[in-house]
């Protein structure tokens, strides 16, 4: 290659690098800082503004920032808007077809992804990020009273569960979130066979969970004739926590040389979860009606989602590294040879500066997404009852005030633990059973 065109071949790539700076070399934990940082405050319509602004280059994280901004307005209590920031990134990551997260769309994608890192790829959810996508939307749906809405998305979790375990040939158990959800509208909607089969697909993977046990007796009673009429003149109350939030990504660097260049290898995986509380008391009155129960890992699922890709990623990742380490040290090598040592030390410092620049791990994820997910279920006479949630280990007291509880309705609370902080959203009174 002559000297004007590698100067060329230079120049068009370090343009290149500068009109995807934002997805190529920044990190995306790095872009959502001041996004996640307002939500650990509580600051939500901030959070949700800031998210929706991270699209990347080219929309590379149009997804995630439609995700995150949904669930920023979820937690604010803003169903409609959280539902509609939803709605779209289902539709987001629908355009991008049927391909893995790391595979590339086109020839074109994939190149790029060889040549430099894979985020040059549009981002387009792990499975585990869209079963749950799926299932938040048809909570919001149900706590909006449109069992519809609720059903028809636990149906297309459903249907990307099998996706996904078709491609992978595994799922890691996701989607107990879902079918709690199934069970609930399937119930609200007087279709009690159909609940009653979620339930026990339910109880296989969790058979002393109170909440489901719970809905087991609710549902025997509702299915008997003689016990019908009393059981729904009982008022319910459900209680989700969503706990913490998920730890950002960060990358494992191991360095490779050769005789004249660098460069890196750059794996990654998960750091460390910001606290949360681990579970939350519920009390109605002077009635305590116990704490909160795990019912997605949502940290466990995501961690070994990824183990299940690293093997992959690593290999992908080895081969680009030496690829272009190889190709530097040689060209350092024979600027060397022809025009002197301090000729080659230069080639090969400033390829080896531009490589480990562009090797990068690819830390994208959905930050703020809960890193598990706990449910409360009780009866409730009708009535007036103050509803107080408390942190465990003597942490804050949430006063959610005065709820009224009507025969035959539920009230759904959803509570987000940040730090040390509890936030609640409205509680919402779904339609009346039939």
């Amino acid at each position: 290659m002559s000297f004007l065109s590698t100067k060329l071949a230079t120049a068009t790539f370090l343009g290149c690098l500068a009109s995807c700076s934002s997805t190529i070399l920044a990190d995306y934990p790095d872009q959502a800082y001041y996004a996640v940082s307002s939500m650990d405050r509580g600051q939500f319509e901030v959070a949700a503004t800031e998210f929706q602004g991270l699209t990347g280059t080219l929309d590379g994280t149009e997804f995630l920032a439609r995700c995150e901004s949904g669930m920023a307005l979820h937690l604010r209590g803003n169903l409609q808007a959280s539902t509609k920031r939803w709605l779209n990134a289902v539709r987001t990551y629908e355009g991008f077809g049927d391909r893995p997260t790391i595979s590339g769309r086109s020839l074109s994608e994939g190149s790029l992804s060889l040549l430099l890192n894979d985020k040059t790829i549009p981002y387009d959810g792990e499975g585990f990020e869209i079963v749950l996508l799926h299932a938040f939307l048809a909570l919001d749906f149900l706590r909006m009273g449109d069992l519809d809405g609720a059903l028809v998305e636990i149906k297309r979790s459903y249907e990307f569960e099998a996706f996904e375990r078709e491609r992978y040939d595994s799922t890691h158990g996701m989607n107990r979130f879902g079918r709690m959800i199934a069970v609930l509208a399937h119930e609200q909607a007087g279709e009690w066979d159909s609940a009653r089969i979620e339930l026990e697909k339910l109880t296989e993977d969790l058979p002393n969970h109170p909440a489901i046990q719970h809905s087991q007796e609710r549902l025997t009673a509702l299915r008997n004739g003689s016990t019908r009429s009393a059981e729904l003149q009982k008022a319910q109350l459900i209680v989700f926590y969503e706990r913490g939030r998920m730890p950002q990504k960060v990358s494992t660097d191991i360095h490779m040389q050769a005789s004249h260049a660098f460069n890196r290898i750059s794996i990654p995986s998960f750091g460390v979860a910001p606290p949360a509380p681990s579970t939350i008391w519920v009390q109605a009155g002077e009635r305590k009606l116990g704490s909160t129960k795990q019912i997605e890992n949502v940290l466990g699922v995501a961690r070994r989602n990824l183990d299940d890709r690293i093997g992959w990623m690593t290999a992908k990742t080895v081969v680009r590294s030496a690829a272009k380490l190889i190709v530097v040290d040689q060209a350092a090598e024979q600027v060397e040879e022809k025009h002197g040592a301090t000729a080659g030390a230069l080639v090969g410092i400033f390829g080896s500066l531009l490589m480990s620049a562009t090797e990068q791990a690819d830390l994208r994820s959905w930050i703020s997404l809960p890193r598990g997910i706990q449910v409360l279920r009780a009866s409730l006479e009708p009535g007036e009852h103050r509803i107080l949630l408390k942190a465990a280990g003597g942490g804050e007291t949430l006063d959610l005030g005065i709820v009224s509880f009507t025969p035959g309705q539920p009230v759904y609370v959803c509570v987000r633990g940040l730090g040390h902080r509890l936030y609640g959203g409205q509680s919402l009174v779904a339609p009346t059973s039939p």
